[in-house]
């Protein structure tokens, strides 16, 4: 495989480089979009615990019905 670039004397990425800058791209947008959202008490996006609790089973999703019901009732 011939590697190039526009500029001769630039380093081609490798794909490692690539996903690594990816990631740390997709942090920032995180980050950022995280302070324009509501936040919880845990401090954490509300976007993100909604979809935390997508992987909770069943059973632990009416444990945590139960403690909301608790906490509203006071």
């Amino acid at each position: 495989m011939i590697k190039s670039a526009h500029e001769p004397e630039a380093e081609v990425m490798s794909a490692e480089d690539v996903w690594a800058d990816a990631q740390q791209i997709a942090d920032v947008l995180r980050r950022n979009l995280s302070r324009m959202e509501p936040m919880v008490g845990v401090q954490i996006p509300l976007s993100e615990f909604m979809s935390a609790l997508n992987d909770l089973s069943r059973d632990e999703l009416l444990a945590l019905r139960s403690r909301v019901e608790e906490l509203l009732a006071v």
